[in-house]
């Protein structure tokens, strides 16, 4: 049965550490609440975006409590007051962050580490491997094809005229808090034996309205991409 649409969650992290903004939350915050979808079949079904309406914060905590509230399936937790008690079935959740480097990059994160978090949290604690989840597999992977999400979205990009934007591929998120979510969302889906529907998108810090509204055209892309790469979707159906 043909889907009448798909719903994709996307969070961003405020500010830490020495900045006192983040592009991450700026871009999810610019995100329209529907994707009419660009590819070349205009039956395509809709793409509805829950936009969690606050900055994450960086502290350990906080993100080991909040997590799990992201895939609750409760609207309330994304739209603050909503009465709805009707269980929200999520097919995708992006979430998003802001890498230090000078890089211009836009990078897609494939995997995620329970390792040890060292880096201290804004309320200056670490996070020890044990508290993480514990049990928990030392390496847990995206379960899209990355690869093909980039392709996809570079191609998206290039259709829509701005080839040159450098969507990278990574192995390694910097074991701190961009990290622990990806980290901890995929550790949700593996306990429930279902499939690895999350991506991390690091993208760059320079702080212009440009790379923002870059940003925005970025992550619809990588909405689309994710959405077309489900398992049964629109997308993988010959």
């Amino acid at each position: 049965m043909k889907r009448k649409s798909y719903t994709v969650a996307v969070t961003g992290f405020g500010p830490y550490r020495e900045y006192t903004y983040n592009n991450a939350s700026l871009i999810r915050s610019g995100l329209p609440s529907i994707i009419i979808t660009s590819s070349n079949n205009p039956q395509n079904p809709p793409i509805h975006i829950l936009k969690y309406p606050h900055d994450i914060n960086c502290i350990y905590s906080e993100l080991l409590s909040l997590t799990p509230q992201l895939w609750n399936g409760q609207r309330s937790v994304y739209e603050p007051g909503s009465k709805s008690t009707k269980h929200v079935e999520l097919d995708v959740m992006i979430h998003i962050g802001m890498h230090p480097d000078d890089s211009e990059e836009w990078f897609l994160e494939k995997r995620a580490r329970r390792g040890k978090y060292e880096f201290a949290g804004d309320d200056g604690r670490c996070l020890s491997k044990g508290e993480a989840v514990k049990g928990g597999k030392e390496v847990l992977s995206v379960g899209f094809d990355v690869e093909g999400l980039a392709a996809k979205v570079r191609g998206k990009l290039e259709s829509d005229e701005d080839p040159d934007t450098k969507i990278t591929i990574s192995n390694d998120a910097g074991l701190y808090f961009c990290e622990l979510i990806s980290y901890l969302s995929l550790s949700i889906l593996s306990e429930r034996h279902d499939f690895g529907r999350v991506i991390f998108l690091h993208v760059p810090k320079t702080r212009t309205d440009e790379s923002v509204q870059k940003g925005i055209k970025v992550t619809k892309a990588l909405i689309e991409a994710c959405v077309e790469s489900l398992p049964g979707s629109y997308g993988t159906m010959v």
